[in-house]
């Protein structure tokens, strides 16, 4: 019998599959290469995850921020709060006020949400653009170099807008004051008409308008907020009794809030005159204080002031006479000023030790 040997036939496992010569180096080296690209990708792929993550938490953080300045600042509340419990009057502003006031939140809250939105996005795509590079292979090192450079000759060139910038964007975090506020910025004052980023235009009572730069401003004195002061100095003869003189500036208080419902409704308490300010050498001065709403305290002097004028005429009540004046009633209703220092043969009245004494308030002339 014949006995035929056969042998299978080679299959793909027992084949040695690995490439010699110059084809097996470049299937080596394309292995390679795609491997570490596709871990350099998966990099890069987390990386651009967690910048959008970023981008949706930074947003988050944003629009709680300026939702809450839209709606108010607690500060106002917090000083109602503690104004009312002192027990001292706050100003309850009207509903146009009110339409007023939420307007210049809503857009002191649009301002900032558009400027740190514009930051946020600049800084993540920054870090995009620079882990992108890194990750194909293009040094990152000297560009970052460059740019610190250009960034520190940027940053001593343009010094005073960046400072502009930043006082700018704590103003209006803060709310130190807004539009329709009276300001004092040093030098200028006036009435706030708008608050940008880089300044604020105020108009003075003039009419001029000024442009203030938001990083040359020291200090803000806001004339407007919560409530207000009416303030009148008044200055007496040394002959006047103290008592009856305030009394008529209460009094001349309590006729402006008679004589206009408007001042009625801008006088938030009494009147005040807690006595003597201040004794000079030819007058005797008492100061009227009287809290107001908001801006109406120049309104209210110059009625008080009318009033005044009219009481201490009624009651008799004369005010000081500057020391180098004499007033002398003619007796046909005019009133004649003389200069006593041109006056040679008027003495100056002393007492019985010699002493000069306060200059005599003698309205009608005859040293009586």
């Amino acid at each position: 019998m014949l006995h035929l040997e056969t042998s299978e036939p080679e299959t793909s496992s027992s084949v040695d599959s690995t490439l010699t010569g110059p084809a097996g180096d470049i299937a080596d080296t394309w292995s390679d290469i795609l491997s570490g690209r596709n871990g350099e990708l998966v990099g890069l792929g987390i990386a651009l995850l967690i910048l959008v993550l970023a981008w949706f938490v930074g947003r988050a953080l944003i629009q709680g921020i300026t939702m809450g300045i839209e709606r108010g600042a607690p500060l106002d509340h917090r000083a109602r709060r503690a104004l009312r419990k002192a027990k001292m009057p706050v100003a309850e502003p009207p509903t146009m006020e009110l339409r007023l006031e939420a307007e210049r939140r809503r857009q002191r809250a649009n301002t900032l949400r558009r400027v740190l939105t514009s930051t946020l996005a600049v800084i993540l795509i920054a870090i995009g653009v620079t882990t992108a590079l890194s990750v194909f292979g293009v040094p990152v090192g000297p560009m970052l170099a460059s740019a610190g450079i250009a960034g520190v000759a940027l940053g001593f060139g343009a010094q005073s807008l960046v400072k502009d910038v930043l006082s700018g964007v704590f103003m209006l975090m803060e709310d130190q004051y807004g539009v329709g506020d009276v300001v004092n910025l040093g030098e200028a004052t006036g009435t706030v008409e708008e608050v940008a980023l880089r300044c604020t235009r105020l108009r003075s009572l003039d009419g001029t308008v000024w442009y203030v730069p938001n990083g040359e401003i020291t200090r803000v004195g806001n004339m407007t907020r919560l409530w207000s002061r009416a303030l009148i100095e008044v200055r007496f003869a040394y002959d006047t009794d103290i008592e009856a003189a305030r009394q008529a500036m209460i009094d001349a208080v309590e006729a402006a809030r008679g004589s206009h419902k408007r001042i009625a409704a801008a006088i938030l308490g009494d009147a005040e005159v807690a006595g003597v300010e201040s004794l000079e050498y030819n007058a005797v001065m008492l100061r009227l204080l009287v809290q107001v709403n908001p801006a109406t305290q120049w309104d209210v002097q110059r009625e008080v002031r009318m009033q005044l004028r009219r009481v201490l005429a009624e009651r008799g009540i004369e005010l000081a006479v500057p020391g180098d004046a004499m007033v002398v009633d003619s007796g046909r209703g005019t009133r004649a000023v003389h200069d006593s220092a041109a006056d040679d043969e008027r003495d100056q009245p002393t007492d019985d030790n010699g002493r000069p004494l306060p200059p005599r308030n003698d309205a009608d002339g005859d040293d009586e």
